[in-house]
This record gives structure tokens, C-alpha cells and sequence, in this order.
């Protein structure tokens, strides 16, 4: 369990003996799920600090509208959503699905703040991420618009992941991506179907596969290349 905490961000810094001493004073829980079953819901209150120690989680983003959807696997160790632990909205935004057996450590938030804030690299830590993710979204939405619809598409894709590894999968309609594009559905699907030539990606019906999100970033020559015609 210590080697899968140091490993988290969170985390970084501290020793063995201080996340000991954390977690000797705090009340925690392991929870395990099986294969298929939800751990977490959309919109399902946030009220703990859950990690996930042991094996993978699938988790589908739905859009505000309910017409599209991204699905990501994530593997442990990772951290669910400590951001919606506050704010105005502290509701999960995503539904989180055990992929096989998996562990969860559940500690209370209130921990947060009696405990956890007693180190100062924890708070450190969990400031600079919180205050990443914020800057993150704020040069996403200034940040120089690709000019190609390939460009585009992978802009679409990766400002919507939770993280940029790994397998994704989108459940979209061609013409719902051609409308967020401003774009024709002709052009989309063009553009698509080169992306899926040199094998960054795969078309099914109502659905777009990643099998590599770290190769679909690493694309440049789409980012910037001329539109379809």
C-alpha cells in the first residue's frame, strides 16, 4: 500500500514514516469491487479521499448534453477526483467501473484538513495539482486552435480525457463531431479515415477507438496540416 501511495503526486516527497504517521491516526477502509461493478457514479456525492491501490477502473465521461461520451482504463495507483471534494459542485463527473478485481482505500475528507494538512508537502502537493489543472484549462481554451480537422480532432479528444495514456474510446455520431468541428460531415470523415490509415485510431459505428493516447499527442504533422477540402 506505501509504494502504491508514494507513487501518487499527492504524495510525492514524503517518507514511509510520515504517511505512517498519517495513516495511524486516521480512520480508513478498503473496499474491493469485482469486474463490472460501479464504484463510483455521475453525479454521486464526493465526500472521501479515494484512491485506487489495486488493479484498473473504467471510466465514461458523458458530455452535458447526453449525446456523447468518452471511455478511458485507468490503472492504479490513482486518485478519483479529489478535486470534487470541493467547490461548488462536489458531485463525480465521470462513472467509475471496476475492469477486472480492483481495491479502493476510502479516507474521509475532514482527515483532510485534521491530518493530512499537517505536512506540508502533502499541501504543498495538492495545491500545485489543483492550481496545474486550472492552468491547464485556462491555456486550453487560449491556446492556438489546430488548423486541420486531424488537428482538431485530436484537440477534441484529448481536452476531454482525465488523463493522456492509454486506450480511449469515443461514442459519437459523425455528424454530432462534424457540428462541434464546424465542419461537413464529408470533411470529418475524411479526416478520420486518414488518421485511421496510419494507424492512430479505429472507425466503428457511433464509435472512435485510441489505442495508443500517447501516440494520437505525438501527431504533429496532423495538428497543423492544411483542412480537408
Amino acid at each position: 500500500m506505501y509504494e502504491s501511495l508514494l507513487c501518487l503526486p499527492y504524495f510525492q516527497g514524503m517518507s514511509k514514516d510520515d504517511i505512517t504517521a498519517i495513516l495511524d491516526k486516521v480512520t480508513f477502509e478498503f473496499k474491493k469491487f469485482s469486474d463490472g461493478e460501479i464504484v463510483y457514479a455521475t453525479g454521486e456525492k464526493c465526500e472521501k479521499f479515494s484512491i485506487l491501490t489495486r488493479g484498473e477502473l473504467s471510466t465514461a465521461s458523458l458530455s452535458p448534453d447526453n449525446t456523447y461520451s468518452i471511455t478511458e482504463i485507468i490503472p492504479a495507483p490513482f486518485a478519483i477526483e479529489p478535486q470534487s471534494m470541493f467547490g461548488y459542485d462536489t458531485t463525480y463527473k465521470s462513472t467509475y467501473t471496476a475492469k477486472g478485481e480492483c481495491t479502493i482505500l476510502e479516507i474521509e475528507k475532514k482527515y483532510l484538513f485534521s491530518e493530512f494538512t499537517h505536512h506540508n508537502i502533502f499541501t504543498i502537493n495538492f495545491l500545485n495539482l489543483i492550481s496545474h489543472n486550472t492552468q491547464k484549462q485556462r491555456h486550453a481554451i487560449w491556446n492556438y486552435t489546430p488548423t486541420s480537422i486531424e488537428g482538431r480532432i485530436i484537440r477534441f479528444i484529448s481536452m476531454r480525457c482525465n488523463n493522456l495514456k492509454g486506450v480511449k474510446r469515443v461514442y459519437i455520431k459523425m455528424e454530432k463531431l462534424a457540428t462541434i468541428l464546424c465542419e461537413t460531415r464529408l470533411n470529418v470523415s475524411k479526416a478520420l479515415n486518414n488518421m485511421q490509415n496510419q494507424k492512430l485510431l479505429e472507425l466503428h459505428r457511433k464509435e472512435i477507438v485510441v489505442p495508443s493516447m500517447e501516440a494520437l499527442i505525438k501527431a504533429p504533422q496532423l495538428i497543423t496540416g492544411a483542412t480537408a477540402e
